[in-house]
């Protein structure tokens, strides 16, 4: 009987290994697959298209059903001075910020572009790492490498006043929602004041 458990133990144990094994490419990044979950309200009329840079524009990436984090994501200002605050701590992640369900899908996306400013936590030990890196995951209709879908990211260094950061792809998209997503950060204050589809 006890040889029966050791031997299950040591099946598991391989097949555990396999399965992670199989999920990592050398030199290249892992597979992305967009989940399904709750839609989030078609687009209010922005004053550019595909651009959110108001707080009424601002406002469905935070309040919506998807939004998510064990830190706060709050929005912040008024008008054209509103800007999206997330304040991740240290050991502390897993925050998803979602953008709205479009109409008609969003046609020839080639990327992104955000204004954020990002200010490390003071307290950081001198010499360690200062950047916020930062996901951003498409469910577009036309993936490159089906089902897998497109995902880009940006490792953004610190920044007190409004900076722009790009995110680039080599095919054309045709996108149905996208947002931003991290999984491990350093703590301090992340904003976004503008997000803007780029064609």
């Amino acid at each position: 009987m006890r040889r029966g458990v050791s031997a299950y133990k040591r099946f598991v144990g391989c097949a555990v290994a396999v399965v992670m094994t199989a999920g990592c490419e050398v030199g290249g990044s892992p597979q992305f697959f967009v989940v399904p979950g709750p839609a989030v309200p078609g687009p209010v009329p922005t004053s550019a298209p595909y651009v959110w840079d108001t707080r009424e524009e601002l406002d469905i990436w935070v309040n919506n059903p998807v939004t998510r984090g064990p830190v706060p994501v709050s929005l912040v200002g008024d008008g054209r001075d509103a800007f999206i605050r997330i304040a991740p701590k240290l050991g502390v992640d897993g925050w998803t910020l979602r953008g709205p369900d479009f109409t008609l899908p969003v046609r020839g996306i080639r990327g992104l572009r955000i204004r954020y400013q990002w200010r490390p936590d003071p307290t950081l030990p001198k010499g360690s790492a200062q950047t916020f890196l930062i996901f951003v995951s498409f469910e577009a209709i036309n993936p490159p490498s089906p089902p897998e879908q497109p995902q880009g990211f940006a490792d953004l260094q610190p920044a007190p006043e409004p900076t722009e950061a790009n995110i680039r792809f080599h095919d054309p998209l045709d996108v149905n929602y996208f947002y931003f997503h991290q999984s491990s950060s350093n703590p301090g204050v992340f904003e976004i004041d503008r997000i803007e589809l780029v064609q």
